[in-house]
């Protein structure tokens, strides 16, 4: 146990070694996350005294970004990037991770540290595995069904897309411009799709740039490419309110066949994973039918 006690300590020294050479030199900061953190709004000076809890959180979830930017632990490009469909900061999950890392590392060492008091001693070598085991599994727990629940942001955002192209159709063929109509069409709808078209309606008027051009950049940032291939059929059509309304018909009649389709889907993909269990359910009684007749068989005087 010696030995094993000396390795995970030895390997914790080159770690923490290798951690803060890699902190002292930093990789640069890309101009994009740079331009991102100067247009994010700031806590005022009465909100971070209201929430002291929240204002600490945030404060280590910076902390642990900075940490993570430094040693290269963690890839926020690509983090932030999947983490903008969900609606949440890096810096939360950030903090998340750390969190979950230091409960891990302490855990094993707190029950140590419980059983110590009662007489009982464990091997610090096992206590050093158990805490490095637990602290990676805290560190990672936060990514555990991560993806899942992005594409299932990104489904529904799909599904309110294709109500939003029926909304501004139906204006457009009522005789509205385009414009009344993406914002109309817009304006009707609840939840944080139509609040994400919204806000990209007002960013075009804003900025004096086309909606089109601002659901590309949308369609980029959430992941979507129903969007981008929206954007992208509604500059071919050019000007005209007809090839528009058009173009924009078709592209919900696809995203509906395509949503049916993922149902379906989605559908024959549970019903064949039920199979399973009603096949275990079956081979279990055919053995358990079995197993008596055959006991019933091999005893003597107990079949007549």
């Amino acid at each position: 146990m010696t030995v094993l006690a000396v390795m995970v300590a030895g390997g914790g020294i080159g770690l923490g070694v290798f951690f803060a050479i890699r902190a002292m030199f930093p990789r640069p900061v890309p101009l994009q996350r740079a331009l991102a953190d100067l247009e994010r709004p700031r806590r005022s000076l009465a909100q971070s005294e209201s929430g002291s809890v929240v204002g600490i959180a945030d404060r280590l979830g910076q902390l642990a970004v900075q940490i993570f930017e430094a040693t290269g632990l963690v890839d926020l490009g690509g983090l932030r990037k999947r983490l903008r469909a969900l609606g949440k900061p890096v810096e939360a999950h950030a903090y998340e991770k750390m969190l979950g890392g230091l409960a891990g590392l302490l855990l094993p060492l707190g029950f140590a540290a419980v059983l110590a008091v009662g007489a009982v001693s464990l091997s610090p070598g096992w206590v050093a595995v158990l805490a490095v085991g637990f602290g990676v599994g805290g560190f990672v727990w936060p990514d555990l069904g991560l993806s899942e629940r992005i594409e299932r942001r990104r489904r529904d955002f799909r599904h309110s897309l294709s109500a939003y192209l029926d909304l501004v159709t139906i204006i457009l063929a009522g005789g509205g411009g385009l414009e009344t109509a993406l914002q109309t069409s817009a304006d009707l709808g609840d939840g944080w799709a139509f609040s994400e078209i919204r806000a990209a309606l007002r960013k075009a008027r804003l900025t004096n740039r086309t909606p089109w051009d601002v659901f590309d950049d949308l369609g980029q940032e959430l992941g979507v490419d129903e969007l981008r291939e929206l954007a992208a059929a509604a500059h071919l059509a050019g000007d005209q309110g007809a090839r528009i309304r058009a173009s924009l018909a078709a592209k919900a009649d696809s995203m509906r066949a395509s949503q049916t389709a993922a149902i379906e889907a989605q559908a024959e993909a549970a019903t064949e994973k039920m199979l399973l269990p009603v096949v275990t359910l079956v081979v279990g009684m055919i053995l358990f039918i079995g197993f008596g007749v055959v006991q019933a068989i091999s005893t003597p005087g107990t079949v007549p």
